[in-house]
């Protein structure tokens, strides 16, 4: 996750391959367009919040929480983060029973796994109103608070790639909000990049580029330099699921589905700029994890109407594999899965 949300470069085109754009033909993005920095004209619709989702007055999880709204703490969703544990049985998965990991009144979010570990970073409201970044340790199940910032707010909070500290969302006071970088004691913070608001961001491996979810009108998609400061435009009209893959080579976003409600997840290249379908995601959903399989293949898991959902590379259609509402999870949106594919975060209602 630095965004180490997961799919490997080299399955791109056979993820792309196996799963056929929507019906509409302006579901094919128009490689010349997307490489000279514009959209594609059917591709750049208004980006209403879907209907009945939080994200109309609150970016994540059914909610804008970390996008530089103005709404106050009593906005906030109320979330909690459920950890479960995957098996894998002739490369399908499946989970245990779900357990509350945070079990934390008011608002846990945007869980993002640190490296080789299945410990998660996460955002949290405190008593003071605010957000602040907390990290939840597996073996002890203790949580340990990493910022402390009682007039500002923090936001999806991932381990950076060079493993020398944690990057960040920081809002503050006045509403400025821009990726930060700190130690892993929320210390030494720098601004990355000045770009404000961002709401999602995703780094390249090597460091050297950021694409970041900005709340324009409509939502861009929009990558920088970060030795350079230079910053361009490369998609408009996004949502807000926004992940690196693991290899580093590019990012997966998603975009409103032409003639539906629901949403498709796309692959922007840090390497070329270019940008390809991958799949639909089931239902409405706007929410997914990517996962390496135990057969090399990439894998996804996403969530509709209380059913846990999985694909690969090699399918067409999704494949429930557990009735979360069974397990009294409800409102499920985000997810994150460990690096080793052996335990997934679920974001449900508190």
């Amino acid at each position: 996750m630095t965004a180490r949300l997961i799919v490997a470069s080299t399955l791109v085109l056979a993820l792309a391959a196996c799963t056929p754009p929507s019906a509409e033909d302006d579901s094919a993005v128009d490689e010349a367009t997307v490489n000279d920095g514009a959209m594609a004209d059917e591709m750049a619709t208004e980006a209403d919040a879907p209907a009945g989702d939080d994200d109309a007055s609150m970016m994540d999880d059914a909610g804008d929480d970390d996008a530089g709204n103005d709404a106050d703490a009593g906005g906030l969703p109320q979330m909690d983060i459920y950890l479960a544990n995957i098996s894998w049985t002739d490369q399908m998965p499946s989970i245990d029973a779900p357990q509350n990991a945070t079990n934390h009144p008011g608002y846990d979010n945007q869980p993002a796994f640190a490296a080789n570990s299945h410990d998660f970073y996460y955002s949290a409201e405190t008593a003071s109103g605010t957000t602040d970044v907390f990290l939840f340790g597996d073996a002890s199940g203790e949580i340990f608070q990493v910022t402390d910032t009682p007039e500002d707010g923090e936001f999806s909070p991932r381990e950076l790639g060079d493993a020398t500290g944690i990057a960040f969302l920081h809002q503050n006071a006045e509403g400025v909000q821009h990726v930060t970088r700190s130690d892993f004691a929320g210390e030494n913070r720098s601004v990355m990049i000045d770009l404000d608001p961002v709401g999602y961001f995703a780094f390249s491996g090597d460091g050297n580029q950021i694409a970041m979810f900005v709340l324009t009108e409509p939502f861009t998609l929009q990558v920088a330099d970060l030795s350079t400061g230079d910053v361009e435009v490369v998609y408009e009209n996004i949502d807000r699921a926004l992940y690196a893959t693991t290899d580093g080579m590019g990012a997966i976003f998603t975009t409103p589905r032409d003639g539906d409600d629901g949403f498709r997840a796309m692959y922007y290249s840090f390497t070329d700029g270019e940008i390809e379908y991958l799949f639909d995601l089931p239902g409405t959903s706007q929410d997914y994890a990517l996962v390496d399989a135990p057969d090399g293949l990439v894998g996804a898991f996403a969530s509709s109407e209380g059913t846990l959902y999985y694909r690969t590379t090699n399918d067409i259609d999704w494949t429930p594999i557990a009735d979360l509402s069974a397990y009294g999870l409800e409102g499920v949106t985000r997810m994150a899965v460990s690096d080793d594919s052996s335990k997934i975060a679920i974001v449900a209602a508190d």
